[in-house]
């Protein structure tokens, strides 16, 4: 999302929008909403041997009431478009100007599925389902208040955690962990 940003800066321009080399749909969403339980699951409930740094939470994370239950979404348009968000069975459209705009919808449990429409037409290349779906379970047995993040034109290859990491990751969990985004 930054580089019309510092390309604008670089050429002495106020006005990002000339630097939009494509158009694209940037959004991101916690895979859970604020108020599913992970009392049960989750291992940093039980206290851990590195709690001296100070920082260390046990379970809910600080603050976690005061989060929206919300999907994030820019748009960095060439021409101004209808933008359509199903996040589970909530869905919201609305108007996006030409130019690098934000907007939130409401979350919903589910698949999370994003279009830009134009003219009455779809954008297909700004038309996607997203590789992450918002559950009402515990993801690895644990709380997680980490934003998943996603593109639309998709990017080609997907980040994923090798094995070594994977073995990291699931010592100590309480239960097992998927290993995949999904099937998307």
């Amino acid at each position: 999302m930054a580089k019309p940003f510092i390309a604008a800066y670089k050429a002495g321009s106020k006005l990002p929008i000339r630097f939009l080399d494509e158009e694209k749909l940037v959004y991101w969403y916690r895979t859970t909403p604020k108020n599913v339980n992970c009392d049960a699951t989750d291992t940093t409930i039980q206290g851990c041997s590195n709690s001296w740094s100070g920082n260390f939470v046990c379970g809910r994370p600080d603050g976690a009431d005061n989060m929206t239950d919300e999907v994030f979404i820019v748009t960095m348009l060439k021409t101004p478009a209808t933008v359509h968000v199903q996040s589970g069975c909530e869905a919201e459209t609305y108007d996006a100007k030409a130019g690098m705009w934000s907007h939130s919808a409401p979350m919903g449990v589910g698949r999370q599925t994003f279009k830009v429409v134009r003219e009455g037409k779809t954008v297909d290349s700004l038309c996607g389902i997203s590789r992450r779906d918002i559950t009402d379970t515990c993801p690895c047995g644990i709380y997680n208040f980490n934003a998943y993040v996603g593109t639309l034109p998709a990017e080609a290859s997907v980040d994923r955690l090798q094995p070594a990491g994977l073995a990291l990751l699931s010592q100590g969990l309480q239960i097992a962990c998927p290993t995949t985004l999904g099937a998307r």
